[in-house]
């Protein structure tokens, strides 16, 4: 019930017999000892409900002739400290027929009321003697007019008043026809015997009144049942003595017994629709209730940190027999069971949305006293109320059987900064979600936690990357993944970003489908990898990382050799000419390079070489004559600049031999040059796409119209080309299209125009294609593709009134082949031609392009919509390169790649 309790409950009476005059008209808290002395019992349910049971001869219960009952109860709701609102209810109830003896066995107290007037006199008046020799002294004692009760203990005897008798908090009450004996259970009057196996709470106990010459006898013995209780996996067994032989003196003529819940009897078809069951032999009583009837319910617990549940029934039985002693006896025990801890597994069912990049995960079954507080996720914790841009999180329901079990539904998108994502090679992208669930049960406030931890694998295009080279320049294209967002470009150990290559000098470009990087012969992060008589091998590495591990997901490598050799130049007239590698650039030593004559250094020099210029009679060059040759000889030497004295660490002997007797013959002829053939080779293409002004194709909108507004009433019209080539062997296939809302051409939500060639049939406004014909602007036909798009497609994609479209085209270039006929003719690429990586790659280059910015605007077209369209244009072109002539090593985790350009 928490730190303070929700609700207090108050009981009073017109006339309180208990106290006798003392306690009348007033009201007193029921407290739990108060309750087990005067016969109340207040239980509370998982639920927090609040049940309030009253014996009809308990302290504050106005009687009238001991057959009608009245009961005047207060309820407190709030706080221990504030009393949020007061409701007063009035109880009333009938019961006669009273039994010569009654005991009651309740969940906090037991009970006995007997009859008190005086029997007539029978002809065995000597049955209780023993009693009689027991009490008597005691009897004879006392003064007159006090009650008495006098314990009988394991052969010892224990009296005491009334009064004293209360102080033990003893309930002893009397009504017009019966006296009352109440007492908590374990008191120190009480024993505990074992009857058929079953302990017995069992007070022995005699009640006494002396009035001058008249001394009244009661006998006040009575036994409740503390156990008996036993389990099975779905049943409940209460097993009670038949006859209970601490109270029963004499023999038992006859007997029927009843069962029921929460105090209420149930009959014989009541109890065949619930599968209860009453069972008796000579000796014993048993009821047999299935765990998870409808009459009891289940509650929340937690133990050893694992959840679980407990079934709580209230079971009533009902036992009366005839002794000779007394009569009709009647013994009504409510006897509340609690099955032990019951695990339950939880289930965790993974109903994750790839298409929707979305962990959906579920986590049950609960009952409804369970509640979630908070969600570790990753590393990083959020109370369920907070963070909602983190995450969804639903409350629901399923049934089993007969119980509604509570279930928690998480939502969590997989970009979410809480997911773990990682490249683990093979193409294969993996998102990972650790959870940990922190749960409640109320209203105790256990707490207990479940952890989940949820994986999904996604497989992804990796990106690809050709090279070349140049006299002064590298130069790698890549084209992008699916995932190059998340991967950060490396140049060496150096992040490449456009501020970094600007200030290396490198010439950078990424247009969103492709990473165009240059960088010079001599940059900090280029690789020396062999210097010999052939030229200078380099190499830079360009690498992806992980944005989040730095990891190197992907490594690409250009490597070229330049012919920059050692060699000499002997021309006729004497003089000659040396070029020489630089070593500082190449093994990063900081020297000085010179001939023999150490006044004669380089005519010109950069980075990576030194030329010297210079006669054969100066600079220190001797000469010597070897047979028919007149030979001139010098050296290059290299001297480190910290050490210009000491022996240098490279030399390069140089010689030209000239013959003594020679002549030298000059022809010239004149040569008529052939015509320019066309040498089929790899070079630069360049993609372009265009929106026309209308269906003729005649007027383009430039890169200063973009962005371009639209009604949904207007057609688009757009062209793809190549720029640059003039082979008339070459044609231009449109491979797939689609429009986007952002300038990423893999960007969601898609929405397909052109699908392997053809128009999209699964749209009501179809793409139509338009063909294209030779004009002063057209030179090859072949090289352009027309097609018409319907706005009124996006209206249904839901894309918001002046929501920015964007437009892209995968592009095939073939070689002129017969199309094949099962295809759309005329524009749907054969099929082999629409193969990924097709072996046959010298027929036909892959390429993509995209289109700027097109506004959609849904009104009717005004002359303000029409000055807002021209303030919108813009433009917005990327032009796509792709060049080879280099070769390029790529690696992509473990697996090396390595195409020659």
């Amino acid at each position: 019930m928490g730190k303070y309790s929700p609700v207090s409950l108050w009981v009073g009476a017109e006339e309180m017999r208990m106290f006798k005059g003392d306690l009348a008209g007033n009201i007193f808290h029921v407290t739990p000892s108060f309750a087990s002395q005067c016969g109340y019992t207040i239980a509370v349910d998982s639920w927090n409900n609040i049940e309030f049971r009253a014996s009809v001869l308990s302290c504050c219960v106005h009687i009238v002739a001991d057959e009608q009952f009245n009961l005047t109860v207060q309820i407190h709701v709030g706080t221990d400290r504030v009393v949020a609102s007061t409701y007063i209810q009035t109880l009333s109830c009938m019961y006669s027929a009273w039994a010569a003896r009654e005991i009651f066995c309740e969940e906090n107290y037991m009970q006995v009321s007997v009859q008190r007037q005086i029997p007539p006199i029978e002809q065995d008046y000597a049955q209780d003697a023993q009693d009689w020799s027991l009490v008597l002294p005691e009897a004879t004692s006392v003064e007159s007019g006090i009650w008495q009760v006098v314990f009988h203990i394991s052969g010892d005897k224990r009296s005491m008043t009334v009064r004293k008798a209360h102080q033990m908090n003893y309930g002893i009450n009397t009504t017009i026809s019966r006296i009352l004996l109440r007492a908590p259970y374990h008191t120190n009057e009480a024993q505990i015997v074992l009857v058929q196996g079953v302990p017995l709470s069992v007070i022995r106990s005699s009640t006494f009144y002396k009035q001058q010459w008249m001394i009244l006898v009661i006998d006040t013995a009575m036994a409740c049942p503390l156990d008996g209780i036993t389990f099975t996996d779905d049943l409940i067994l209460w097993t009670v003595p038949r006859i209970f032989t601490p109270i029963v003196t004499s023999a038992v003529h006859q007997d029927n017994t009843s069962m029921g819940v929460n105090g209420i009897k149930l009959d014989p078809r009541r109890m065949a629709e619930r599968n209860y069951t009453l069972d008796k032999n000579d000796t014993a009583l048993a009821i047999r209730v299935p765990i998870g009837a409808q009459d009891g319910y289940y509650k929340s617990h937690v133990q050893d940190g694992q959840y679980g549940i407990k079934y709580s029934i209230n079971l009533f039985l009902e036992h009366l027999w005839e002794d000779e002693a007394w009569g009709l006896n009647k013994i009504n025990v409510i006897h509340p069971v609690t099955t032990p801890f019951i695990p339950q597994p939880l289930v965790l069912t993974d109903d994750t949305i790839p298409e929707q990049w979305l962990f959906n995960v579920t986590l049950g079954n609960f009952l409804p006293d369970v509640e979630l507080k908070k969600l570790t996720l990753g590393s990083q914790s959020f109370p369920v109320d907070e963070a909602k841009q983190v995450f969804n999180v639903y409350n629901g329901t399923t049934t089993n059987e007969t119980t509604l079990n509570r279930i928690f539904i998480l939502e969590v998108p997989m970009e979410a900064p809480v997911v773990d994502r990682k490249y683990i090679g093979d193409g294969v992208e993996q998102y990972t979600l650790d959870i940990i669930y922190t749960l409640t049960v109320v209203p105790e406030n256990v707490t207990f936690t479940h952890v989940a931890h949820l994986k999904y694998q996604h497989k992804i295009v990796l990106p690809m990357a050709n090279g070349f080279c140049d006299e002064a320049n590298m130069t790698l294209v890549v084209t992008h993944g699916t995932l190059d967002q998340y991967w950060i470009p490396f140049i060496g150990n150096v992040r490449l970003t456009p501020h970094s290559a600007e200030q290396y000098g490198y010439i950078f470009s990424d247009n969103g489908t492709h990473l165009i990087l240059s960088i010079p012969h001599a940059a900090a992060e280029v690789v020396h990898e062999a210097i010999n008589k052939q030229g200078l091998r380099n190499r830079f590495d360009f690498k992806l990382k992980d944005n989040k591990t730095l990891d190197v997901l992907a490594n690409f490598s250009v490597s070229c050799s330049f012919p920059v050799t050692d060699f000499i130049t002997c021309f006729p007239n004497g003089r000659i000419v040396i070029t020489a590698l630089k070593l500082e650039a190449l093994l990063g030593v900081n020297g000085k390079m010179m001939l023999k004559d150490k006044t004669c250094g380089p005519k010109e020099s950069d980075e990576f070489k030194a030329t010297f210029e210079f006669s054969a009679n100066s600079c220190g060059t001797s000469r010597r004559f070897e047979g028919d040759y007149m030979i001139y000889e010098n050296e290059v030497v290299y001297f480190k600049k910290s050490a210009p004295a000491s022996d240098p660490i490279y030399r390069l002997a140089i010689s030209c031999h000239y013959r003594v007797n020679d002549s030298l013959h000059l022809q010239f002829e004149h040569q008529v040059n052939p015509q320019p053939t066309v040498v089929p080779g790899y070079g630069p293409i360049v993609l372009v796409m265009h929106l026309a002004k209308d269906m003729s194709y005649v007027k383009l909108y430039g890169e200063a119209d973009y962005p371009v507004v639209k009604y949904l009433t207007d057609p688009l019209y757009f062209e793809v080309q190549l720029l640059y080539n003039e082979d008339p062997q070459i044609e231009l296939f449109l491979q797939d299209c689609w429009a986007t809302a952002s300038p990423d051409r893999h960007s969601i939500p898609q929405w397909p125009i052109v699908i392997n060639s053809c128009e999209n049939h699964a749209d009501l406004h179809m793409t139509i294609f338009h063909p294209v014909t030779s004009n002063e602007r057209v030179s090859y036909p072949t090289h352009y593709k027309r097609f018409e798009v319907k706005t009124f497609a996006f209206a249904l994609g839901s894309i918001d009134a002046l929501g920015q479209v964007y437009f892209h085209c995968s592009v095939v270039l073939c070689r002129k082949e017969p199309v094949n006929g099962l295809l759309c003719p005329g524009q749907c690429v054969p099929g082999k031609q629409r193969m990924g990586r097709s072996a046959d790659t010298e027929h036909h280059l892959h390429g993509s392009v995209s289109s700027g910015a097109v506004v959609i605007v849904a009104e009717i077209p005004t002359v303000e919509n029409q000055i807002m369209k021209d303030n919108h244009m813009k433009s917005y072109s990327w032009p796509l390169l792709l060049i080879g002539s280099a070769i390029i090593v790529a690696s992509i985790v473990l697996g090396i790649v390595n195409h020659k350009c």
